[in-house]
């Protein structure tokens, strides 16, 4: 994805939508409509190996997250406290995912 369409994607909401959809239904292998943490570290090591860099809230680094920042990830996008995401939670994951991707590539 280069970077003006990882820009265009920013600017539209259904985009982003779309591309949190298209992401959520690859990841939830159980079908349960949310992502629950392992489902998470998957997303999120994905990500990481993707990109070469660490997904987190706080830093970027070249190591894939550790199980504490996983844990500080489902804590911060998991805004009802039930230990999983829904789609609208792990929109905010895709969007941060996005910006990053789109300062890496300048």
């Amino acid at each position: 994805m280069s970077n003006g369409s990882v820009k265009d994607i920013l600017k539209d909401k259904k985009k982003v939508r779309f591309v949190a959809e298209s992401a959520f239904k690859q990841v939830d292998k159980d079908g349960s409509g949310y992502l629950e943490r392992p489902e998470l570290e998957e997303v999120m090591n994905n990500v990481a190996a993707d990109l070469g860099v660490e997904v987190s809230i706080t830093s970027i680094t070249l190591q894939p997250p550790t199980s504490e920042e996983i844990d500080e990830v489902l804590k911060e996008l998991d805004e009802n406290g039930d230990g999983k995401l829904s789609i609208d939670e792990f929109q905010v994951l895709i969007e941060q995912v996005l910006e990053m991707m789109a300062k890496v590539e300048g």
